[in-house]
């Protein structure tokens, strides 16, 4: 079994929700290099993980990997902070305008006995 790639190992994002702030006043979600003022000096910004859902999707027929979890819901989180972000949402009945705050879950695994990968999803608050 090998070990976690580099890739996740380096993306904070991808185990903790932070993202990066400029100092013209924008966040960002995942992190970026150069913010959209064109400022490159950007510094980590720890979002709180808790947003509004202001669309989402349910997903009967998923990719391959992801079959055996249909049917889930897929939503369009605003944070709190400002950015929109999409992801999982664990709950099963969900409406536009509820709140939610992340969790970090297992997403999937890289077939038997393969990698399981983790990160964000959100749940009903």
């Amino acid at each position: 079994m090998g070990s976690v790639p580099m890739s996740w190992r380096l993306a904070k994002h991808r185990y903790s929700m932070v993202g990066t702030s400029c100092k013209c006043g924008q966040v960002h979600f995942p992190p970026r290099l150069v913010c959209e003022c064109g400022n490159d000096d950007l510094q980590p910004f720890a979002f709180s993980g808790r947003g509004e859902i202001v669309s989402y999707t349910t997903i009967h027929v998923g990719p391959s990997g992801f079959e055996r979890n249909t049917p889930y819901n897929v939503a369009l989180v605003k944070l709190d902070e400002g950015p929109v972000i999409s992801g999982v949402v664990v709950d099963k009945k969900i409406e536009i305008g509820q709140k939610v705050k992340s969790i970090f879950r297992k997403l999937h695994e890289d077939g038997h006995g393969g990698l399981i990968n983790y990160g964000f999803k959100f749940e009903l608050v």
